[in-house]
C-alpha cells in the first residue's frame, strides 16, 4: 500500500458521552482510511463533562483529549480545529447516531485538486436505503417529525438566501478544507456553528458535495441534545451570515 497522501483530522466534541465514546473510538480506529489516501489524527474535546468521558478517551493509543470549560458545541468545534494538523477536518458527534465507516465514501467523494467540502446527507441515505417512503421522503422511521420538517425548511431557506440545495443542513457528518476552515473568524459558539460555517463557504466559492449516510436516530432520553428552538437560531444564523461577517 502506498504511503497516505494526506491527513485527516477528526475533532470530536463531547460533553458527558463516557457511555457511547469507547465504542465510538474502537470504530473510528478500526476505519480503513489509509486504503482511500488518508491517515487519521483524532481529537476528543471534553467540553467540561461530568462523568468519565475524557478518561475513556485517554485510553486509546493515538487518541488526543484536550480539555476545557463547558462553553458549547461550536467552541468545541473550534477549539479542536485549532489543534488540528490536517489537510482535511471531519467533525464527529460523540455519540452513535452515526456511523464512521461511511468515513470512506465521505473521503473517495473529496476533490483534492480544489477547496471542497463533503456533507452526509441522512435523507439521501434513508432514500437510498429504504426508497422514497411518501408522504415523508428522507424521513428515517425513528426520526421524530420536527427535525425532519426542520431540515425541509433549512434547505429551502438556504436555497432562497443562498441559491443552493443541500439535503441535510443539520448532517453532523461535514469534511472541511483544513486551510479554509482555519482562514474563517467564527462567531457562534453553539449548534448554530455549522451553520455559520456552510454559509462561509458557500460565500467563499467552495464546492459542497453531499454523499448519502446511515444514521440511527436517538432520543432525548438517549442523550440527544439538540432542541427546538435549535432550529429557529439556525434560521436566523443563516440570515445572518448571508449578507455580513
Amino acid at each position: 500500500m502506498s504511503e497516505p497522501l494526506y491527513t485527516l483530522s477528526i475533532v470530536i466534541p463531547a460533553y458527558n458521552e463516557e457511555a457511547f465514546i469507547g465504542p465510538l473510538l474502537q470504530r473510528i480506529l478500526a476505519v480503513d482510511t489509509e486504503s482511500v489516501g488518508f491517515r487519521k489524527e483524532i481529537i476528543v474535546v471534553d467540553d467540561g463533562s461530568r462523568d468519565a468521558t475524557a478518561a475513556r478517551a485517554e485510553a486509546f493509543p493515538g487518541v488526543r483529549v484536550v480539555r476545557q470549560k463547558n462553553q458549547g458545541k461550536g467552541a468545541a468545534v473550534q477549539r479542536g480545529v485549532r489543534e488540528t494538523s490536517g489537510d482535511y477536518v471531519l467533525v464527529q458527534d460523540a455519540d452513535l447516531e452515526y456511523f464512521p465507516e461511511d468515513y470512506l465514501p465521505l473521503l473517495r467523494a473529496l476533490d483534492t485538486r480544489k477547496p471542497t467540502s463533503v456533507y452526509g446527507s441522512r435523507p439521501k441515505g434513508v432514500i437510498r436505503d429504504r426508497g422514497w417512503c411518501w408522504p415523508t421522503p428522507g424521513r428515517h422511521p425513528r426520526q421524530s417529525p420536527g427535525p425532519w420538517v426542520m431540515n425541509i425548511l433549512l434547505s429551502l431557506w438556504c436555497g432562497l438566501l443562498f441559491g443552493r440545495w443541500l439535503s441535510d443542513l443539520l448532517t453532523a457528518y461535514k469534511i472541511y478544507p483544513a486551510g479554509v476552515l482555519k482562514g474563517f473568524t467564527v462567531r457562534t459558539r453553539g449548534f448554530e456553528t455549522d451553520h455559520e460555517l456552510t454559509a462561509k463557504l458557500i460565500r467563499s466559492g467552495v464546492a459542497i458535495v453531499e454523499v448519502p449516510i446511515a444514521y440511527e436516530p436517538r432520543s432525548v432520553e438517549e442523550g440527544k441534545k439538540i432542541r427546538p428552538r435549535d432550529g429557529l437560531i439556525a434560521l436566523w444564523t443563516f440570515w445572518r451570515f448571508r449578507f455580513r461577517d
